[in-house]
């Protein structure tokens, strides 16, 4: 059976090209997604859990006008030494992540209050030696979710070699240490055909990190439940200093079966971070962002990402 690992035997290579329904299925063979259920009929939900450690709705985040962000949104539309690391997408196929408009996004410090401290900095080392940044989120003990091009890149030779994973980081402050990750998944869609609909990845870390920081919940929606949707938004940044986390919020602009777009500002080094609504206390990420453009987009998650991550919460 090919692992997911960067010390994966198993080879993408020269097999033949996946149907669209099987572009879900996970590379290393475990939780498999279901049949395609891209556009669910009805919310499907995985709770959230606040940790120990010390309609939707805007984050409290100090110095963020959120009445402003709420309107700074396109029509929605349904679907018929560290500091000289790069951005994780430069190696990869994407646009150049974008700030739209005016430059709203506020610095979270301290990153060690729910839900900023599920939030992790990426150190990403690649099998070429290549390092770049990026960011990551607990979705369970062990599973901390990101971009697929966080953890594997073609162009730097596959599957990354290490992450380091620091959650709430804040500058030089590590609030709750760091952990190593060397176990990765994925799925056929990014690793053999680097297809930007299927660009979400994770990291399963060998401790349970994730019980003391707490996790973010996450959704599959209907389509209706994102008609004027309030989205959430932070990660790492690399126009700031490095480790600092910065968030920013607004509504959905358009949707399809497999991205959610959005005015939301970010920038590079923000690959990988959650996309997520707030609702009666209950956070739940909705789409793990990847890409730039104004629209800036995220993948979606739709039941055949929902199932995958549900299999990886457990892992």
């Amino acid at each position: 059976m090919a692992t997911s690992s960067h010390q994966s035997t198993g080879s993408d290579e020269g097999t033949d090209q996946p149907s669209n329904g099987d572009q879900h299925k996970v590379v290393s063979g475990e939780g498999q997604a279901g049949p395609d259920e891209s556009s669910p009929a009805t919310d499907r939900v995985a709770e959230s859990f606040d940790g120990t450690g010390s309609g939707g709705e805007i984050e409290a985040a100090a110095g963020f006008n959120a009445s402003r962000a709420a309107g700074e949104s396109l029509p929605f539309q349904a679907p018929d030494a560290q500091d000289d690391l790069k951005p994780a997408e430069v190696s990869a196929y994407a646009d150049p992540e974008t700030v739209c408009g005016s430059d709203d996004r506020v610095r979270i410090s301290p990153a060690n209050a729910a839900p900023w401290r599920f939030i992790c900095q990426l150190i990403i080392t690649m099998p070429n030696g290549a390092g770049y940044r990026g960011t990551g989120w607990f979705i369970g003990p062990r599973a901390v979710m990101t971009a697929g091009h966080c953890v594997f890149s073609r162009a730097d030779g596959g599957w990354a070699r290490r992450i380091e994973v620091i959650p709430g980081m804040d500058g030089a402050a590590r609030p709750y240490g760091s952990a190593i990750g060397t176990s990765f998944r994925s799925v056929i869609g990014w690793t053999q055909n680097g297809d930007q609909n299927f660009d979400y990845g994770c990291i399963i870390l060998p401790t349970p990190l994730g019980n003391t920081t707490g996790y973010f919940g996450f959704a599959s929606l209907s389509n209706a439940s994102f008609n004027n949707l309030l989205l959430n938004n932070s990660g790492y940044a690399g126009d700031k200093p490095f480790g600092t986390q910065w968030f920013n919020a607004g509504r959905v602009s358009s949707i399809n079966s497999r991205k959610v777009y959005y005015m939301l500002d970010t920038y590079g080094g923000q690959s990988g971070s959650p996309v997520w609504r707030l609702a009666n206390g209950q956070r739940h990420a909705v789409g793990i962002h990847a890409y730039g453009g104004c629209p800036n987009s995220a993948t979606r998650i739709n039941s055949e990402v929902f199932n995958n991550m549900y299999a990886w919460r457990s892992l």
